[in-house]
């Protein structure tokens, strides 16, 4: 290497170090100085809401294991019927809505949204499904269910998103209502008015 050559080397060197320096002594002060805004009311700009979720999809692949098993079929009636049981007691249906069932007032202004799960749980194979339950994730409202339920129960309720993109609002009822060991049924006609929206 040339002595020209070297010292243009070290002269890029040095204006690398200054661009990151500068970088991160900005970003260290936008975030000091309280300028980013924090509020709910407020959408994220591109790149932020980009970030978020890039970093989101990448470490739940990442991080679920790919060679989990439920131990029987998810089509199972009795593990759906379950699953169905823990999502409307655990209070997911607030926040992700169910068949003809709008999530809850509150729901609607959570930053980020919590996603519609009949569309979201197509993107998600079933290990990753069952990490999310299992971990939840930081920073959106999404707690993590494996402190407080089994194994077992985790993949019930693996089993129940995964048939809700085929499912009716009668099913859903059925299924909800009869894990509660035979509720209250509404009867033929009877307007859903308060289910459809989320109250």
């Amino acid at each position: 290497m040339t002595p020209a050559t070297t010292g243009l080397t070290v002269r890029t060197l040095a204006a690398t170090a200054v661009v990151l320096l500068a970088i991160i002594v900005g970003l260290a002060g936008y975030t000091y100085a309280g300028f980013y805004n924090v509020a709910a009311s407020e959408q994220d700009a591109n790149v932020i809401r980009w970030s978020l979720e890039t970093i989101r999809t990448n470490s739940i692949e990442r991080h679920a294991g790919h060679n989990v098993s439920p131990g029987r079929s998810l089509d199972d009636p009795e593990m759906i019927s379950t699953g169905g049981h823990h999502y409307k007691e655990e209070g997911c249906v607030d926040c992700h809505g169910g068949p003809g069932i709008s999530r809850a007032e509150f729901a609607m202004n959570m930053q980020p949204q919590p996603p519609d799960l009949k569309r979201a749980a197509t993107t998600l194979n079933d290990a990753e499904l069952y990490w999310v339950l299992q971990n939840g994730i930081k920073m959106t409202g999404m707690p993590a269910f494996g402190p407080t339920h089994n194994q077992e129960e985790l993949w019930a309720m693996v089993a129940f998103v995964r048939r809700l993109p085929q499912m009716s609002l009668s099913e859903y009822e059925k299924i909800t209502e009869a894990s509660e060991g035979g509720g209250h049924h509404q009867a033929e006609g009877e307007d859903h008015g308060s289910a459809a929206s989320g109250k």
